[in-house]
């Protein structure tokens, strides 16, 4: 008796733990009778009311439907526009080749700060300083400066020509147009700060011809070279020169206006001038008045001439002054692509492009757009025909489900 009082003091705790074991199998036993029971009572429900499980399995299947078919989606869009006036962002990651192949140009106007090396024989009436020289630096200084180039002689045929302009990333084409009283084609690149490396400068390629070319310039000072009787600031420089440099290389400021003028009007040959596929964004058909004595004055006018837009199989036409503008009037729509340009004769510029968006919106007040075109999220995965006989059915389906279900319900509820 004495030893069994010693072992049990010697292990309490064995009895505490044999309790547990015990206390916890009980659990157990009553925790799978209590879930077996429930189990049974579900699955006995469930074969009850088996007809109103499917109606509320339908009903939540056709709902995901119809908010899928009128949540907006963001979809690829395209279109083409006739504008008198567009800018642009280049989106691209890598130099782009933008204008090319312009031949017979009858005057080119550059206008921004530009450093001109020009080498051959020079002739002067005003400095005949220069008529000794075979080499000329010239230094444009400030944004305000300008120089021209055109033939010496009129009456021959002009040999300039642009053979290409390539973009860097992130510039800015501004004021793109089209002159036809002048047969002028103009614009304006505004690079991004980084361009003032040389590495990252936009460049113009020229080819000056066989014939001699008249040069005037203004806002100017001659590098490596002292005149006695230095001209005045503002008095233009003008001098006719025959080129050795035919391929004429020119490394373009971060901000200046190019004016290009021809000889004729253009037809097909203006399909070739401008490189397709330009990443783009920020793309705007528009032209600020600011003939206003405050910033607050300013109107955006449109320079949309006409065109189309389609989207999720719906097509809108879009007419003379109208804003194309994308899911809130103040944004441009989301041009990404400007897949092609070209001259149309007596109407503008031509331009086919695409992007993506939730909403396109149309008319000739921003704030007020007449016209949309807007797609679902369903409109990404079926017909735009399918979608509309699905969304009729699932109406019409609803409507007679949920009509039966109540009823259903109301006679359950009556039976003892």
């Amino acid at each position: 008796m004495a030893s069994r009082q010693k072992a049990k003091q010697k292990f309490p705790n064995f009895i505490n733990i044999r309790q547990w074991l015990n206390f916890l199998k009980t659990y157990l036993v009553a925790l799978f009778v209590v879930s077996a029971s429930a189990l049974k009572r579900l699955l006995r429900t469930i074969s009850n009311h088996r007809n109103s499980l499917l109606v509320l399995l339908l009903l939540l299947v056709l709902t995901l439907v119809t908010f899928a078919a009128i949540v907006p989606g963001t979809h690829t869009f395209e279109g083409n526009l006739t504008f008198k006036e567009m800018s642009f962002i280049y989106n691209g990651q890598q130099p782009k080749l933008f204008l090319q192949n312009i031949r017979g140009i009858k005057e080119l106007e550059n206008e921004g700060r530009q450093t001109l090396t020009f080498t051959g024989n020079f002739e002067s009436e005003t400095w005949s300083e220069l008529n000794q020289l075979d080499s000329l630096k010239i230094q444009l200084k400030d944004s305000d400066s300008r120089w021209i180039i055109a033939p010496a002689n009129l009456q021959t045929t002009s040999d300039i020509n642009l053979d290409e302009l390539r973009l860097q990333p992130n510039t800015k084409v501004a004021g793109l147009s089209y002159d036809f009283y002048r047969n002028q084609l103009a614009f304006s690149l505004q690079s991004n700060s980084k361009s003032d490396l040389k590495s990252n400068q936009n460049t113009l390629e020229l080819y000056l011809g066989e014939q001699p070319i008249k040069v005037i310039v203004e806002g100017y000072e001659f590098l490596d070279l002292k005149l006695p009787n230095q001209p005045d600031k503002q008095t233009p420089l003008e001098f006719i020169v025959n080129p050795n440099n035919k391929k004429f290389n020119l490394e373009i400021a971060p901000s200046t206006n190019i004016y290009i003028t021809l000889v004729k009007p253009p037809k097909y040959e203006s399909e070739q001038w401008f490189r397709e596929k330009i990443q783009t964004k920020d793309v705007k058909f528009l032209d600020l008045d600011r003939n206003g004595k405050d910033a607050r004055d300013d109107l955006k006018i449109s320079t949309i001439v006409e065109g189309k837009i389609r989207m999720v199989g719906q097509e809108q036409d879009i007419k003379l002054n109208q804003f194309l503008m994308g899911e809130n009037p103040d944004t441009p729509l989301n041009i990404e692509l400007i897949r092609h340009l070209q001259i149309v004769p007596k109407k503008g510029i031509e331009a086919r492009f695409s992007g993506k968006t939730k909403e396109i919106q149309i008319g000739l007040d921003q704030d007020f757009p007449v016209s949309q075109i807007q797609g679902s999220w369903l409109d990404g995965v079926l017909p735009r025909d399918a979608i509309i006989a699905l969304f009729s059915f699932g109406a019409a389906t609803v409507a007679n489900l949920l009509s039966w279900f109540f009823s259903n319900a109301s006679k359950s509820a009556s039976k003892p």
